[in-house]
């Protein structure tokens, strides 16, 4: 029970890890589009959605071209690069929804 929560834990870091990379952007991105929503309602909402959409694709595309030779460490540990992506890009665009679903 205890080595299980232990490698969980080990995960989590990890991948958290990886997302500080482009945490900070992607935030400000997420409380410009929560700012918005606010401002003028549901009616820009898909406006919204598809914007934090693109930005997901480009950050995805810097992050990888700077962090290329960072991937041998998460491959050591054990994560693919499609288990880094999936998880922090499935993070961060959850809490994208959250946020912009909270004030209604």
């Amino acid at each position: 029970m205890a080595a299980g929560k232990m490698r969980f834990t080990k995960s989590v870091r990890l991948i958290w890890t990886f997302y500080t990379a482009f945490a900070a952007p992607s935030m400000v991105i997420t409380l410009a589009c929560l700012s918005l929503n606010i401002e003028s309602g549901l009616r820009i909402y898909p406006i919204i959605f598809w914007f934090k959409v693109a930005t997901l694709g480009v950050m995805f595309l810097s992050v990888n071209s700077y962090k290329r030779h960072e991937y041998f460490y998460y491959l050591n540990l054990g994560f693919s690069k499609v288990n880094l992506w999936t998880s922090t890009l499935s993070f961060d665009f959850l809490v994208f929804l959250f946020l912009n679903y909270l004030p209604y």
